[in-house]
C-alpha cells in the first residue's frame, strides 16, 4: 500500500500499471488456497464464520480463480458486509492515533468542547 501511495503521490502512471502486474504474479503464487465449501465442512460443524475486510475475490463472480467460493461468500453476505462497514472507521482511528501523541487527551478535550457530532 505504501509503494501504491507512494506512485500516485508521484502521478506514477506507469509504475502503478508495473505495481499491478507485480502484485498480480504474487497473488498467482497463492491460487493453491481457496475459502471453499470442502475446507468449511472441516471446521466445527461444519459452520465456521467466514470474515473478510472487502473486497474479496469470489470465485465465478469476480474472477475465474478466487479466495473464496461464491456459496461461502453469499452464506455469510450479512456479517461480511457489516465487517466491512466498520473499514472507514478503523481507519480513520488508526491515523488518529499516528497523527497525535496523546489521542485520548485530544478527545478528551473535543468532548469538553461540546461540540455537536452532527451539525444541522
Amino acid at each position: 500500500m505504501e509503494k501504491r501511495t507512494e506512485l500516485y503521490g508521484n502521478g506514477d502512471f506507469e509504475g502503478i500499471k508495473e505495481l499491478e502486474k507485480e502484485l498480480l504474479a504474487q497473488n498467482a503464487q497463492h491460487k493453491d488456497w481457496a475459502c471453499t465449501e470442502e475446507l468449511m465442512k472441516t471446521t466445527k460443524d461444519g459452520k465456521a464464520l467466514y470474515m473478510h475486510c472487502l473486497p474479496a475475490d469470489i470465485t465465478g463472480v469476480s474472477c475465474e480463480e478466487g479466495e473464496v467460493d461464491a456459496s461461502v461468500f453469499d452464506r455469510y453476505r450479512d456479517p461480511l458486509y457489516k465487517e466491512a462497514s466498520y473499514k472507514p472507521y478503523i481507519i480513520a482511528a488508526m491515523i488518529f492515533l499516528a497523527k497525535f501523541a496523546d489521542p485520548a487527551d485530544i478527545l478528551k478535550k473535543l468532548e469538553e468542547k461540546g461540540t455537536p457530532r452532527v451539525f444541522k
